[in-house]
């Protein structure tokens, strides 16, 4: 069972460590554990707690009342709560529970709900997505292993493929070819998924080749796939060449396709001037440039 301190519960769940403090002086509300040498301490079980806890604080109870409560009616409340699929912070925090039991069962079940009650594109933009930063977050600050990530990524993933897959049979009178990748030394793969789905939706044709793509391997997929576009993400710096050096060697091994690029790493760069590289700032811009190029 792994162990956290004060400041991880802090940085986890944004009550601040001083608050906890407070609480546990005045209401007598969720002591901490001591080691020999009684030093605090919290496990995942406090963890829960104090995530769900957080979700009633910000949808208006007190802590006067949450105190008077046991673990399992805070954890019934919640779930009460979470019937509400438009309230994105309850979504959020309860995901991130699913994520630490790594539960897949209880993962899969709030997945389904809300995509049943959302649809596919609310839930991945309104849920999916916040929830996504708040594991990196976690991840940076070292309060979740790189398995918890891996848990959490990974189920996303799947949902993706599976409901692309049922895109398949969609059509469309014209159809626009699109390559989708991500090249060398980049692994998240979320966010081309989704656009996949996007662009599976209005009926377009893809080739999707996945990540760390090497560059011999893109030129040749492009000579027998002949896109319209290519479209890629850059979030992580890659050990080989800056961003701009990367994405002029991308331009050169895409031929005449036009190539979409979205991610971190543009927004610390002056891209250059080419009328065959389409920056994507958010998902709504990179959405209406499909719409336009579709006229």
């Amino acid at each position: 069972m792994k162990t956290f301190s004060i400041s991880d519960i802090e940085n986890l769940t944004g009550i601040k460590a001083h608050t906890i403090r407070v609480w546990e002086q005045r209401y007598n509300f969720i002591a901490p554990k001591r080691t020999s040498t009684n030093i605090r301490y919290y496990d995942d079980d406090d963890l829960c707690l104090f995530l769900n806890i957080s979700t009633l604080s910000e949808n208006g109870y007190k802590i006067s009342k949450i105190s008077q409560m046991s673990a399992h009616e805070i954890c019934e409340l919640v779930n009460t709560l979470q019937q509400d699929y438009y309230n994105v912070n309850v979504q959020v925090q309860t995901l991130s529970n699913a994520m630490l039991k790594m539960d897949e069962a209880e993962f899969d079940d709030i997945f389904d709900k809300c995509i049943a009650d959302l649809g596919v594109q609310q839930t991945i933009e309104t849920i999916i997505f916040p929830f996504m930063r708040k594991v990196g977050f976690m991840w940076q600050v070292n309060t979740i292993n790189i398995a918890h990530e891996h848990f959490a990524t990974h189920k996303i993933e799947q949902r993706l493929i599976a409901e692309t897959a049922f895109l398949k049979h969609k059509k469309k009178i014209k159809k626009i070819k699109y390559l989708l990748f991500l090249p060398p030394n980049e692994t998240h793969q979320v966010g081309l998924l989704y656009t996949q789905y996007l662009l599976k939706l209005e009926g377009h044709q893809t080739l999707y080749l996945g990540q760390n793509l090497p560059f011999d391997s893109l030129k040749e997929a492009v000579t027998y796939f002949e896109p319209d576009f290519a479209l890629t993400a850059l979030t992580i710096a890659n050990p080989n060449y800056d961003t701009l050096t990367l994405i002029n060697k991308l331009l050169v091994n895409i031929g005449n396709a036009k190539l979409f690029v979205a991610g971190a790493l543009i927004h610390n760069v002056v891209l250059p001037e080419n009328p065959n590289l389409i920056p994507i700032n958010n998902m709504s811009a990179f959405k209406e440039s499909i719409e336009n190029v579709c006229l």
